[in-house]
């Protein structure tokens, strides 16, 4: 028998165009996929689980584009700590102390903490695999947390003395192993690779050719403060591609912001991490959407930064207002109008963020055929009972403990405001058995 789940009576927010809101609607799904959207539905079965969404505000899973996920046993562990020595303190710090048990207890938990803030779907830059083990630990950290999304295959790699050292080839391995048909239960592999502003032009021509050759999408880090102009550098080795995702971009010059939407290269925009770790002076986020690039959010460090997107979106709106309107501002003028207002914010962290990863006839809207991803945050609370658009009152106020019911693929991960199952007390009890272990 097919089985059916009814998210009944809530404020409907598709982020669909030809679907819009439904005030008060109803969402079906059957067996892992939206059937139908509207009012009044009926299921099916008289088995059908009922889920009652009255209050609350019924929205797709969010996707969260670029995060370092096997920090999830580090948080607030660089709270002062700008981006010149996140590489001393991290990078090649406390992640040398990592076993592939703790990789795995970090990575498990950073993917509940994105489930239990509503994040659906995630891009793991997984940059701690230093061995096969490691990266393995990571892909089954991600899997068996039951989230959506990409494993992205990072360094460093085995210790080497070379200094600009080949990208990890055990890449081939865990592609052929895991992801021979593409997928990996809910997850697919990508490549993250150092990039041009942290190896050589030759080395970094090698990594990108090794990554098109195994046929996977590319991630690098470019545009931050003191890394140089890296699109330049990928241009000129003709390395530019719509298979490139380019996270943080603060620094990109006019011309590289041209090559990347001329080339189809998407954006990962990071408001937390950026302006905690001096990453940018704003966000990326209006020179993106200006030129039209293809964006989304990501919370990035969560050794320094948070863990939800409700926070990315409010920043990155407060950012990019006062970016736009800095000149008039500093003129002691008010500025007369705003542009960007909060469901543009929802739509980065939702649809363009599924397009970002090429996800978005998948995911990233409440249409039927899509994928059952989605989200219930309780409005009933007094900071949410608002009076305005719901969306708005969401952006500006919820948080993690908001959100009451998550769904992926149909399947009930969070239900009334806790994950479900003994996944979490047992990823909790392994993430603190690591956290003893890192600081012994």
């Amino acid at each position: 028998m097919s089985k059916e789940l009814l998210i009944k009576g809530g404020h409907v927010v598709t982020v669909d165009p030809d679907l819009g809101d439904l005030p008060v609607g109803d969402v079906l799904v059957t067996d892992g996929v939206i059937t139908a959207v509207g009012p009044e539905l009926t299921p099916a079965s008289a088995a059908a689980e009922v889920i009652d969404a009255v209050g609350r505000l019924v929205i797709p899973g969010l996707v969260d584009t670029h995060r370092h996920v096997w920090q999830g046993a580090i948080g607030g562990y660089t709270p002062q700590i700008t981006g010149a020595g996140y590489g001393p303190a991290v990078l090649t710090g406390i992640s040398l102390k990592h076993s592939p048990d703790d990789v795995y207890a970090g990575t498990l938990w950073g993917a509940l903490q994105a489930l239990d803030a509503g994040i659906t779907t995630i891009a793991d830059w997984a940059h701690n695999d230093k061995s096969p083990a490691h990266a393995d630990a990571d892909l089954h950290g991600l899997r068996d947390s039951g989230i959506r999304g990409y494993f992205l295959y990072g360094g460093p790699g085995p210790a080497t003395s070379e200094p600009n050292p080949p990208h990890p080839a055990d890449a081939r391995r865990m592609r052929d192993e895991y992801f021979n048909s593409g997928r990996y239960g809910r997850l697919r592999m990508g490549m993250a690779l150092r990039g041009p502003a942290f190896t050589s032009a030759d080395r970094n021509a090698a990594d990108f050719a090794f990554a098109r050759e195994l046929g996977l999408p590319i991630s690098i880090h470019a545009g931050m403060a003191g890394t140089g102009e890296a699109v330049t550098v990928l241009q000129r080795g003709g390395l530019l591609g719509a298979d490139v995702n380019y996270v943080h971009g603060n620094f990109l010059t006019d011309r590289e912001w041209d090559l990347v939407a001329e080339s189809g290269g998407t954006l990962t925009i990071t408001p937390s991490t950026d302006m905690l770790m001096q990453f940018g002076t704003f966000p990326a986020t209006g020179p993106a959407l200006n030129r039209g690039i293809v964006s989304g959010f990501g919370i990035d460090t969560i050794c320094s930064a948070g863990t939800d997107l409700f926070s990315e979106m409010r920043l990155a709106l407060a950012a990019e207002r006062s970016r736009a309107n800095a000149a008039a501002i500093s003129s002691d003028k008010m500025a007369p109008t705003v542009d960007l207002h909060q469901r543009d914010m929802l739509r980065l962290a939702t649809v363009d963020g599924a397009r970002v990863w090429h996800l978005d006839n998948e995911i990233g809207t409440l249409t039927p055929g899509k994928q059952a991803d989605i989200v219930v945050i309780d409005l009933r609370s007094p900071h949410l009972d608002g009076f305005g658009d719901p969306v708005a009152v969401m952006v500006l106020g919820a948080g993690p403990a908001d959100v009451e019911t998550v769904i992926v693929g149909g399947d009930v991960v969070k239900r009334q405001g806790k994950l479900t199952g003994d996944r979490a007390t047992q990823a909790l009890e392994l993430m603190h058995a690591t956290r003893r272990h890192l600081r012994a």
